[in-house]
Order: structure tokens, then sequence, then C-alpha cells
């Protein structure tokens, strides 16, 4: 049957001229926004599951699709647009109607009456509509009942002429759904990706939160290391060795301040540790599950700079941009209001040829047999109302043409702006690389001029403080240029979701 074909075939078997399959995109996507729409769809509630010990990046793609909730709004309004363009491109139409009654006059007998008529119609794009009639007439007696007029009607009517009955037209109805299916499924393309982007961006502030925390924990131990070495050069405790004897050359200041850059940095990584939960629970809520569990993230994100063809990227989102192919399709409806409001000048006339068979028996003593046929015209005439909404039309469709005009300058400067944003993340992790490695190097030496009594513990601190933000700097550049290249991916109309780091 036909609700079992693929829906990309049937939209080319049903409407082969319709064009709304197309709304300008390339072929490359609308693949990319049916291969997202048919995958399986389970619209029943779901409890919300536990997290796994580990997940990678893939698997919380997956399992998003599957359990957020705002996503399966997206799945039921592209189930109802499905189901919305079947129901459009029905051509079969049949009807079974029966009646009986009884009834007893004034001194009568009861007398029993049996009607039936079945009624089928089939009608064809361009407007033809075979039409079949079986009706038994009315009976009166049951056991004989093909015994007084039964009737068969077969009869084909096809317009010649389409004026106000365009909007009504067999092509008309499944233009307008196919079109509204279209429309639906690049919505729910949008929100496939949506998910996915989010879903992404919060998997990559997780992994930036625990980072964060291992240089913290990091700073924490430092820390910690430089305060008991003061502490012990101070009191002279555990720094006693064979034939020597230590004495102290420390300022009561200097222990103080390692113990202050100590506590600063374990509130640090207290902080650094809660915003690694919050992150997880951002996390875990995307993807429909239960926050608090701290499931272990096992995806890293490599980098992996690119160079980028701006001119041929912009070409690329303009042939995938789902805004502008959402304006084309409401062009494609606009265009048509206007042929059909311009249309309701002109008349409707339609011819029709049948026979009609009406006999006593069901095989065949006829009373009546004949053909029958004639054309019908419908001359409207002029409103003032009709002319209006020719006009309304027009001037829709010419908002939609400004709109889409804007629109690719928008896509346009999209495209530009991520890929600045690129090449800016990759010259600022160039700097935040060199920025490391220097603040590494001042460490090294202010420890060991400090070590040698050259200089006081202000300086330690101040190159330990350097070279934590130098490593906090670098790892948020390094997570913020793969997320940049995910916007990227996404303005070019890309899936997200295929080609990450597992």
């Amino acid at each position: 049957m036909r609700a079992h074909l693929p829906l990309a075939l049937l939209l080319l078997v049903a409407a082969p001229g319709l064009g709304a399959d197309t709304a300008g995109l390339s072929p490359e996507m609308w693949q990319r926004v049916r291969a997202a729409g048919f995958a399986p769809v389970n619209l029943q509630p779901t409890a919300s599951p536990q997290a796994p010990a580990k997940l990678n990046l893939t698997e919380s793609l997956t399992l998003a699709f599957c359990y957020n909730a705002g996503f399966r709004d997206d799945q039921a309004s592209l189930v109802n647009a499905r189901q919305g363009f079947w129901v459009a491109d029905q051509r079969l139409f049949y009807s079974a109607t029966g009646q009986a009654e009884r009834q007893q006059t004034p001194r009568g007998l009861p007398e029993t009456s049996l009607l039936a008529e079945f009624d089928a119609r089939w009608e064809s794009l361009r407007g033809g509509a075979v039409r079949t009639t079986v009706g038994t007439g009315s009976q009166s007696v049951l056991n004989d009942l093909f015994t007084l007029r039964p009737s068969v009607t077969v009869s084909y009517s096809q317009p010649l002429v389409r004026g106000a009955g365009l909007a009504s037209s067999t092509a008309e109805r499944v233009r307008s759904a196919g079109t509204a299916l279209a429309s639906q499924e690049l919505t729910f393309y949008d929100g496939h990706q949506d998910l996915a982007q989010r879903v992404i961006g919060d998997y990559a502030e997780a992994l930036l939160a625990r980072g964060e925390v291992d240089i913290s924990s990091r700073a924490v131990d430092r820390a910690k290391t430089f305060y008991d070495m003061n502490y012990a050069k101070f009191s002279g405790e555990g720094l006693k060795q064979p034939d020597e004897q230590w004495v102290s050359q420390v300022a009561e200041i200097d222990v103080d301040r390692a113990r202050l850059s100590w506590e600063r940095s374990k509130q640090q990584l207290i902080s650094s540790q809660q915003a690694y939960r919050d992150a997880l629970d951002r996390l875990l809520l995307d993807m429909g599950f239960l926050p608090g569990a701290t499931p272990e993230l096992t995806t890293a994100f490599p980098y992996a700079p690119q160079d980028y063809d701006e001119t041929a990227l912009v070409q690329t989102a303009l042939a995938n941009s789902t805004d502008l192919g959402r304006l084309e399709l409401g062009r494609q409806d606009a265009a048509a209001n206007l042929r059909i409001a311009r249309s309701q000048a002109r008349p409707d006339v339609a011819a029709t040829l049948g026979v009609t068979d009406l006999g006593e028996t069901l095989g065949g003593q006829t009373v009546s047999t004949g053909w029958f046929g004639g054309v019908a015209v419908d001359v409207p005439l002029w409103e003032r109302r009709r002319a209006e909404d020719a006009a309304r039309a027009q001037r829709e469709l010419c908002v939609l043409d400004q709109r889409i005009v804007a629109t690719r300058d928008q896509v346009t400067q999209g495209v530009q702006q991520q890929v600045r944003a690129a090449a800016s993340s990759r010259a600022r992790i160039t700097i935040g690389e060199q920025s490391v490695t220097l603040a590494q190097k001042n460490r090294a030496g202010a420890q060991g001029m400090y070590d040698e009594g050259l200089s006081d513990y202000l300086r330690v601190l101040d190159s330990e403080n350097q070279l934590v933000e130098a490593e906090r700097s670098l790892l948020r550049e390094q997570v913020e240029y793969f997320l940049t290249t995910v916007r990227l991916r996404r303005a070019l109309g890309e899936d997200v979701t295929q080609g990450l780091p597992e």
C-alpha cells in the first residue's frame, strides 16, 4: 500500500510537479533532513532513567534523542504532518449508507422499507474523477432484495477550466499538504540539531569544568607544598640533616602568605567542583536523565586547527539554509494564494459523462439504461472582495521576497562570523600555549630565587597565580574552538551529530 512507501518516494510519486520537495535546498541537505526525520519515534511517556557509569559524546546524543521531553514535541509535530499529507493525498473515497424503516398506517398492515447505497470516487491530480454508485432502491420485501429498481451509475467528470474551484482541487490539496510537510521536516531538523548542539555544549562545559577541577587540584597541591616548606623553614621542623643545624631565614609573613595562598586554592577547588557538578546536571537534564549522578565523561576534544575558504562556505550555507528553505516554502504558498485569488474571476467549467442502469432484477431485465453527459459552467460575478484578496496575496509575496533577501544576508554574516571566530580562537590558543610555557618557566625561576634567598615569597605567589590563570585560559580557548567549529558546521547545514570524537 502507498502508506508503507518511504516518505521521500511518496512525495515524488504523489506530487511530481509540485516542487515543494526542494525548496531551493541542495539534495544533500534534504538527505540529511529526512535521515533525521526517519528515526524511530516513541511518544509514550517514560520515567527519567539513571545515568550510566560512563558517557561518551555520541552516546549522550543518542540518549537525548530518546528521552528529552521537549524533543518529543517536535517528533509529534512531524508525525502529525506526515499523517496530514497521507490524508490529503488520498485519491479513493467511498461510503456506504443504509436505511431501514418499519411503519404502519391506520387500519393497514406493517410495512418494512429498506434502502442501501454504496458510493466510490477516485480523483486524479489533474482534477478528473471517476464515480460509481450502486443502490438497491427502496425495497419492501427483504427476501427479494433486488426487485424494485436497483441502480448502477458510473460517471467521469473533468474540469476544463478551473476558476473559483481551484482552491479545492486535488492537486492544490496535495501541494499544500506537501509544502506543510516539507516545512515541518525542516523545523524538525532544526529542533534535532538544536538539541544536539545543546548537548554538545553541555558536554563541553562539563569537560571544561572537570579540567578546571584538575587545575585547581594541582594548584592546591603546590600551595600546600609551598606552605609546608615555608613553615618548616620558619620553625625548623623536619629540616634537620646529619651534622647540620638549620636556622630559619623565613619571616613569619611569608608563612602567612603561603597559608593564605593555600586556603584560597582550596576555595577555588571547591568552586570548581561545584561548577563541575552543575555542568553535569545540565547535561543530564538535557538528556532527559535524573540529575545528581556523576558519570565519567570519556570523550576528549582534540585540538585540530583548520583553514576555511569563506567564499565556498557561504555558498554551501546558502544552499543548505533551513531558514531560506522555509521561506521558499512559504513563498510557494503565497504564490498559490495569489494564483487562486486571481482565478476567482474565471468561470468553473467541468464536463461529465456517464451511464446509468436501472432494472427490476440484479441480472438484468432493465427498465431504463442510458448515457448522460454535459458541461457545467459556473460563472462568478464581480466582487470587490476578490480584488482585495488578490492584492493582499501580492503584498504577502512581496514581503516574503524581501525576507528571503534579508535572510540570505544573515546566513552570509553568520558564516563569516564563525570563520572569524575560529581564526581568532586559533590565534588565542597559540598565544595561550606560549603563555603556559612562560608561566611554568617563570614559576620555576621564582621558586628557585626564593629558595636561594634572592626574592621574597610574593614573587612565588604571583608566578603561581599567573600559571593557574594561563592553564585555565588555554583550556577555555581549546574548548571554545571546538564549539566554534560546531557552530560553523551548524551554520553550514551539516549534521553536527556526525564526525564527533569518540
